[in-house]
């Protein structure tokens, strides 16, 4: 699976669909991969978003705490999901 992020001049984001699969089927390495460059981003006070097919910002996360957080809901739903297709 090829995964895009759109970096802009401080800030990174993902389209929603795209975060979804990464989140769900996407490898454990592109996942890690995807959360160290975010994480870099946010370390440098940049923002990270994830938008909607018309570029509507549906989360957005200012500070690496916060993403922390948000990465430990991702788990959980990885986990759930990889039960279910179990």
């Amino acid at each position: 699976m090829i995964f895009n992020l759109k970096f802009l001049e401080h800030d990174v984001s993902i389209d929603q669909d795209t975060w979804t699969a990464l989140a769900t089927t996407g490898s454990d390495v592109s996942l890690e991969n995807v959360r160290a460059t975010v994480l870099g981003v946010l370390e440098r006070n940049g923002i990270f978003t994830v938008e909607d097919s018309n570029d509507q910002v549906v989360r957005r996360i200012e500070t690496p705490a916060e993403f922390e957080g948000y990465m430990q809901e991702i788990e959980m739903q990885r986990t759930q999901f990889q039960q279910e297709q179990a």
